[in-house]
């Protein structure tokens, strides 16, 4: 994992306004995600396939209706990178 590379993916597309390491925010702490994915087959799969298909649209405080930004142009070896940082926490 390139903890590095992660953390400024997370900065440079937004993830970090909805979610923190260690506290929930809008979304849950990379911590809680972390957890529930933990020993879970798959796991980065599942995580890779929620924040790029835009499939899961999330309903924020102020009332308006977010997706994940990462789309088909992202490089898939960033997102995973990003995904094993996320369950490593």
């Amino acid at each position: 994992v390139d903890a590095v590379a992660a953390k400024k993916l997370a900065r440079s597309d937004h993830c970090l306004r909805c979610h923190a390491v260690d506290r929930k925010k809008e979304g849950p702490s990379y911590q809680a995600i972390a957890y529930k994915y933990k020993d879970q087959a798959g796991a980065q799969d599942k995580l890779v396939k929620h924040i790029t298909s835009g499939e899961d649209r999330v309903k924020l405080s102020d009332g308006h209706f977010e997706t994940h930004k990462f789309d088909k142009t992202t490089d898939i070896n960033k997102i995973k990178n990003l995904v094993n940082w996320i369950l490593a926490q």
